[in-house]
């Protein structure tokens, strides 16, 4: 049988209409897939043959009325326009009841449905000597036995008659239909098989965007109904292609299945079910029906274009199948799809995400299958999904004690607030000795973030009296996480002692990047600062680790450099759907920002770091991201803002971490701009007595000493602030936008003929770190004290055009005619990125474009 398309089959039908009117008697038999338009074809062809004068009689097989007797007969004659007498008479022939062949009445009803049959076609062939007459019947299929056999008796009847049959029936051989078959084929009958849309086919539907034909092509694999379904979706603004598709498609997807056999809808289910990875054999069982019978739907739905090589062709299909199913149903399912996917060996992940998707424990071997699945969504950067299969698992009573380390873990990367309701097993596991490695790691951190310092030192000195040590890795970062909040404190150091002696690399580089907060770091604290980020990612690397390296690198390689860092590790962090992390690398962020004189940047990711995590996720942390939160809104004069962010809440045990000593530098420095010098002293001498007790007074870590000279020079005490300004300047680890800051302060305190010579210190300091804001007070202030009446001529000696290390070579790759995204992979950086640092250069060189690069990178200095 050649297939063909809509029109040609229409064309044919027409054609066998005009043999009937000419006497010469005919039946079609329209086959095609599942939803390929029979229906469709039959009506369009009746309303053809109405308007040519045939008298139509129409009837539709229903797989609820097939046991109904002569119900398809009724139809054809109910309200079809007949002479009042042949009405009539129809009526009182045709009777339609429920067979009961059965006992000794069987004989005598098969002689009355002969009966009936007789007379029924010996009315047709009596109105076909008046008009034509066609009988269109769809889904001839569901028609009962007396029915098929009042059209077989026509059909032997109606050679010479003006008398057209059209019929539509499934594709597919029903187990029904074999003698009604065997029959219709014995005599001359004209088969048509419809084809589904072609490419081409579509695309004439579509006359305003046929470049939607390919896709949609490949979606509906030519099935009119899905076609007719993503127009439908179309008009209403929603434009089907290989990712998504609209509500009307999923409801045509559901009628396609619903219109035929129950095993087909059973069949889809399965298939929704299992997903991508499913045999003949799961799908079958799953369906609860036979290999052979799930390979007959498969075909079917393969040619109804539904699947393709045995799976949806559409996730939008699929979903809605399962959204269709009643949730019991699709839990069962899943359930026992689960149950055969673990005794088949299958990955854990596989098996987990339909136990996920049940809702269900099974009791016995589905624990440690979730407690595996979620282990390998950490490792694969989902621990959201890792979160999801833990609290599953902790449904059962089994490991709970596992399943709660591991979700304690995962909900640390999402949200630590959260870790907080399971925190407790931990504790009491630590308590009796069971708790090691990362675990003991994590339950400390937690400690550490929360404030709980009495937790934090039982714990490491647990750990410090354990028969085992800890392994480097564990001790490296409990060393560096204590270091972040505390400094040297005695966490600090009770943390310190669990780092074993020797070589090893871990240990090494930890030793080496505490040397920041005894002032004295180096080139080496900076190498061991890139080798840590180097080697971090989220999920594997603590955050305060990566924090407290990216400061280092701040202070000591460059501001840009460590920008650069920011971006690349906020960018994964947010693709590998970190938000802890992410939050902590934003805050630094701001801090680098807020250090260059970028008081907006600041404070725009500021609070986009507050906003990836709760107020209560923060923990102590909060102090971090709302100190320079308040000091960038400070800088732009923000008052109303800042008054609302002293307001907030914050918890009591901040005030005893490093993050509570910024924050108390951040609000005196408000306070101070707002006119409350007093008690913006307060803050600056709480906070320095606290960062000597601690033994971290250091400049570069909070310059408390330049603000509280700042606030007495307010007050009219240029002695007071002296004396500050000088011992900060005399103190070890006092950084370049802390000194350039103080000079420019000290020289307000001294006499006139000193101010000169420190405000050129401070202006050669403050451009060598690049905070722009704080050279451009200090250049205004050394235009002031310059005498001679040059002040403009002495600023523009100092600010020459300086290019960072990082501007000057993507400046040279730019210049030698590479594309940004070239810069970009050449430099290992974002086009983003590449953009900002040209934009800096041309400012800085005063150019408008690459054509200008050339010549002036020549005599532009390198900082």
């Amino acid at each position: 049988m050649v297939r063909t398309d809509h029109d040609t089959a229409l064309t044919e039908l027409m054609g066998l209409f005009e043999d009937c009117r000419a006497g010469h008697g005919g039946l079609a038999l329209i086959t095609g897939g599942l939803a390929s338009g029979k229906t469709r074809l039959l009506n369009r062809f009746c309303a053809h043959a109405r308007e040519a004068g045939a008298l139509l009689l129409t009837a539709t097989g229903s797989r609820a009325e097939r046991a109904l007797r002569a119900g398809v007969i009724d139809q054809l004659f109910h309200g079809a326009g007949l002479p009042p007498a042949v009405a009539d008479r129809m009526s009182r022939v045709v009777s339609p009841r429920a067979d009961e062949e059965s006992g000794s009445d069987a004989r005598t009803m098969r002689q009355g449905c002969a009966m009936m049959v007789h007379e029924v076609c010996s009315a047709v062939l009596e109105l076909s000597r008046e008009r034509p007459v066609v009988l269109g019947i769809d889904d001839v299929q569901f028609a009962d036995s007396s029915s098929l056999q009042f059209i077989l008796y026509l059909r032997k009847r109606m050679a010479s008659a003006r008398v057209l049959i059209a019929l539509t029936e499934w594709e597919q051989p029903q187990p029904t239909l074999p003698v009604f078959h065997a029959e219709i084929t014995r005599r001359q009958h004209h088969r048509i098989g419809l084809a589904p849309l072609s490419e081409a086919g579509i695309a004439a539907l579509l006359p305003d965007r046929p470049d939607l034909a390919p896709v949609w092509h490949r979606v509906s694999g030519g099935n009119p109904m899905l076609v007719q379904a993503m127009a439908d979706d179309l008009a209403a603004g929603i434009t089907a292609d290989d990712e998504r598709a609209g509500p009307a498609y999923g409801r045509a997807v559901l009628a396609c299945l619903h219109r035929w056999e129950p095993y087909l809808l059973d069949v889809a289910r399965a298939v929704a079910v299992l997903g991508d990875e499913r045999d003949r054999e799961l799908v079958a069982r799953l369906a609860g029906t036979t290999p052979d019978v799930a390979d007959r739907a498969e075909r079917i739905l393969t040619g109804a274009g539904l699947l393709t090589d045995g799976g949806f062709r559409h996730a939008a299909a699929a979903a809605a199948v399962l959204a269709a199913m009643p949730v019991a149903q699709r839990s069962t399912m899943h359930t026992v799809a689960a149950e055969l996917r673990y005794q088949r060996g299958a990955a854990a992940s596989t098996v987990a995400a339909h136990l996920l998707a049940a809702d269900r424990v099974v009791a016995g071997w589905s624990v440690p299958v979730l407690l595996d699945a979620a282990e390998q969504a950490m490792t694969g950067d989902d621990a959201a999904g890792a979160v999801r299969l833990l609290e599953l698992a902790l449904r059962d009573g089994d490991q709970r004690l596992e399943v709660t380390k591991a979700l304690v873990r995962a909900l640390w990367w999402t949200n630590p607030s959260a870790a907080a309701a399971h925190i407790g097993p931990l504790h009491a596991a630590m308590w009796a000795g069971e708790l090691r490695g990362r675990d003991a790691v994590t339950l400390v951190r937690h400690a550490l973030w929360t404030g709980d310092q009495d937790t934090a030192l039982r714990a490491l000195g647990m750990l410090a009296d354990a028969p085992e040590p800890l392994d480097p890795q564990s001790a490296a970062e409990l060393r560096m996480i204590a270091q972040w909040f505390h400094g040297r404190g005695p966490v600090a150091a009770a943390a310190e002692a669990l780092s074993a002696e020797g070589d090893d690399p871990w240990t090494a580089t930890a030793r080496t990047l505490g040397a920041i907060w005894t002032g004295q770091a180096d080139g080496a604290t900076v190498a061991a600062a890139e080798l840590i980020l180097s080697n971090s990612w989220p999920g594997h690397t603590a955050p305060e680790m990566v924090a407290t390296a990216l400061l280092i690198l701040a202070h000591g390689g460059g501001t840009e450099r460590a920008a650069e860092w920011c971006e690349r590790l906020a960018a994964d962090a947010a693709r590998r759907g970190a938000p802890t992390w992410q939050a902590m690398v934003e805050g630094v962020r701001a801090d680098i920002a807020l250090r260059r004189g970028e008081a907006v940047a600041a404070a725009a990711r500021a609070e986009a770091a507050m906003g990836l995590l709760l107020p209560q996720g923060w923990g102590v942390s909060i102090g971090y991201p709302l100190s320079i939160l308040m000091a960038a809104n400070t800088v732009l004069g923000r008052h109303a803002v800042v008054e609302q962010l002293m307001r907030l809440r914050v918890p009591e045990a901040m005030f005893d971490t490093l993050c509570g000593l910024r924050y108390l530098h951040a609000r005196g420095r408000a306070l101070m701009a707002t006119g409350r010098v007093l008690a913006a002293i307060s803050d600056f001498q709480n906070c320095g007595r606290r960062m000597r007790a601690w033994g971290v007074d250091l400049p570069a870590l909070v310059p408390w000493r330049t603000h509280l000279a700042e606030a007495n020079l307010l007050l009219g005490r240029p002695d007071v602030a002296d004396r500050h300004l000088s011992e900060q300047l005399r103190m070890p680890g006092c950084d370049k936008r802390t000194r350039g800051e103080s000079l420019r302060l000290l020289a307000a305190a001294r006499e006139p003929a000193h101010r000169p010579a420190l405000l050129r210190e401070a202006v050669e300091c403050l451009r060598d770190c690049g905070d722009r804001a704080g050279l451009a007070r200090a250049m205004a202030d050394l235009g002031a004290a310059t005498p001679g009446g040059e002040p403009a001529r002495a600023i523009a000696d100092w600010a020459d055009p300086v290019l960072s290390e990082s501007e000057r070579r993507v400046a040279e790759l730019a210049a030698t005619g590479h594309t940004n995204r070239e810069i970009g992979r050449a430099l290992y950086i974002t086009v983003s990125t590449v953009e900002q640092h040209l934009t800096r250069v041309y400012r800085k060189l005063g150019v408008t474009g690459r054509a200008d690069l050339p010549h002036r990178l020549a005599s532009a200095p390198v900082r």
